[in-house]
């Protein structure tokens, strides 16, 4: 078809004129992308092969990715895959990667999320070459676009309604029907279109589509909208648009107005990779367009994900908000104890593949035990505390022992602990009935405590109801741990904490938010299984513990491993009258790698 009209097209880049200038050098013709030795490296997966073979062959210059997230929600989990991804592949071959607002949807997009985005990138350890919101750098770019698509003739404004046009789009064993406005004149078309803009129209009366074939085997390319009416306030532009660009659209535009080269996605997006290709193809139409390739969803059992469905448990105030330590969001693990490098060494483990396999969630548990391991701090915590008192021991006397923050770490140094008259022990390392190979105190028994003294249980005091009270015992002298000429065999070791040294303090217990019938909550969902009926009872409780007074300088977010029982980071809510700590992880794994 003649081209009827000539539409502007900037020689400067957009993101040179209307971002910051550090992005201009790319965009002016210098050289920005890192030199590498493209023959030493080593692809690890089927992407990395590929652009291997384009960079070669110089069917591609240089590898930059996007993080193209809606801001419609905080990320959890399955994002951290994709972004790892996209990160990890525009480093190895010395690119970089743009955030990029992805804000074509203002009904679902608040600035709240946007602004979160970057600091979860920061907690991964990624550094985007630029923050971008798409609503001010490329709407209107995008809408210039699509006039030249209208004036190409691979574009219609039409006047069906969105149900009219669904009972045209045929199935998959039927072909669609062409709408009768399909073939109006690209002038009126051009004129309409602009018209939309100017707001002469009510919502949801026109749209934008375009034209390709209503008989194709995939029913996403059957005219697909392009544009839509709504008036909908834009949390970044307010009502500056009353029209917005469709996804399958705006995407691949912003893509290759950014200068992308690989545009990584999962599976789901594959059906959309034809339509991508069309768009870049009658939409772009310049040397080195951005590659669509896809790999495998996280498909983590028993993890309820998609952020409708946590936004709907967050409104109904029956979690924390967004960072409940229960969620996998990522502030949610942020919050929870969760490292960064635990998470990403969690994600690599998976590969990047097509082929969906379903991974269970002690696999991202065993990653997240063995970096804490490395970098948690030792400490005595008492969770289930049961008094001691030393009847041997002076009162008022105290002594000092010596506690390693990290025995995996030489660096990490030791800390002060206390031993005393009176202690704290675990209730559950004494037993009056002890099962075999109970190797703990016992009435009459012996026992190392952690870092001090062997003591001998000798009398067990009871309260009015029969219950436990407290233990009366004896240290015996010449044991302390590292004494020489301490020949005293000792089969069990516990730990304590003294009560001149102990605080008392709040631990968060957690369950898994979900019940371990439903392996796939999602899919339980979307069958109509009603959300309240899938979460797991009692999935927060709170109990009192005696934590050492070392852990008053804890910062919020800090791990610890509370020997022999689990991992715990102190938590944002905590105040210098009330510590909180979350339980993070158990020290047992049940993961064979």
């Amino acid at each position: 078809m003649q081209q009827k009209e000539e539409i502007f097209w900037p020689e400067k880049s957009l993101i040179s004129s209307l971002l910051d200038k550090k992005f201009a050098g790319r965009y002016n013709g210098i050289k920005r992308f890192k030199m590498i030795d493209l023959d030493k490296i080593e692809p690890s997966n089927f992407i990395e092969a590929e652009i291997l073979e384009d960079l070669k062959a110089g069917r591609a210059k240089e590898v930059i990715t996007r993080c193209p997230p809606e801001p419609s929600g905080y990320w959890h989990i399955g994002h951290c895959k994709a972004w790892t991804i996209d990160f990890e592949t525009a480093i190895k071959f010395g690119g970089y990667t743009y955030l990029r607002m992805d804000d074509t949807n203002p009904s679902r997009e608040q600035g709240e999320f946007a602004e979160s985005y970057l600091e979860d990138l920061k907690w991964l350890g990624y550094t985007p070459k630029a923050m971008i919101f798409a609503s001010e750098a490329y709407f209107e770019k995008i809408y210039q676009i699509a006039e030249q698509m209208i004036l190409d003739g691979w574009a219609y404004v039409d006047e069906l309604t969105q149900e009219e046009q669904l009972k045209q789009k045929g199935t998959l064993t039927s072909p669609g029907q062409n709408s009768p406005y399909r073939d109006r004149p690209a002038e009126e078309s051009l004129k309409l279109f602009r018209e939309m803009r100017a707001g002469k129209f009510p919502d949801g009366s026109l749209t934008l589509r375009a034209k390709i074939d209503m008989e194709h085997p995939n029913i996403l390319m059957r005219d697909p909208i392009m544009y839509k009416i709504s008036r909908e306030h834009h949390y970044k532009t307010g009502d500056k648009w009353c029209i917005y660009p469709i996804y399958d659209f705006a995407h691949p535009m912003e893509d290759a107005l950014e200068g992308v080269t690989y545009s990584l996605c999962d599976i789901t997006f594959r059906v959309h990779r034809e339509l991508y290709e069309w768009f870049i193809d009658h939409g772009w139409k310049k040397p080195f367009p951005p590659k669509q390739r896809e790999f495998s969803a996280l498909n983590l059992e028993n993890v309820l994900l998609g952020k409708r469905y946590l936004k709907a448990l967050v409104n109904s105030g029956k979690v924390m908000g967004w960072d409940d330590p229960r969620f996998l969001t990522i502030v949610g693990m942020k919050r929870r104890g969760y490292t960064a490098t635990g998470v990403k060494n969690f994600i690599k483990s998976c590969g990047v593949v097509v082929s969906e396999s379903n991974i269970p969630f002690n696999a991202l548990e065993y990653y997240i035990r063995e970096d804490l391991n490395k970098v948690a701090t030792r400490a005595m915590v008492v969770l289930d505390p049961l008094k001691v008192v030393i009847t041997n021991w002076e009162e008022g006397k105290s002594e000092e022992i010596e506690i390693d923050n990290n025995p995996n770490d030489e660096n990490a140094g030791k800390h002060k602990g206390l031993f005393g008259r009176e202690i704290y022990i675990e209730r559950e390392d004494f037993a009056l009935n002890p099962p075999p190979k109970y190797n703990r105190l016992v009435e009459g028994g012996i026992v190392r405590l952690k870092g001090s003294y062997i003591i001998r249980c000798n009398e067990v005091v009871y309260k009015h109801n029969g219950e436990i009270d407290y233990l009366k015992c004896e240290y015996l002298p010449n044991t302390k741990s590292g004494q020489e000429n301490c020949n005293m065999k000792v089969k069990g070791t516990i730990h304590f904490v003294a009560k001149e040294n102990a605080f008392d303090c709040i631990i968060r217990n957690f369950k898994n938010l979900v019940k371990d019938e439903y392996l796939w909550p999602n899919k339980a969902l979307a069958q109509g299984i009603a959300l309240d009926e899938i979460l797991e009872e009692n999935s927060l409780v709170e109990t009192k513990a005696k934590a050492e007074k070392f852990l008053l300088s804890a910062k919020p977010f800090d791990k610890f491993q509370f020997m022999r029982k689990g991992y715990f980071t102190l938590d944002k809510d905590s105040t210098p009258d009330n510590y909180i700590f979350n339980s993070t992880i158990s020290l047992k794994d049940s993961f064979k790698r």
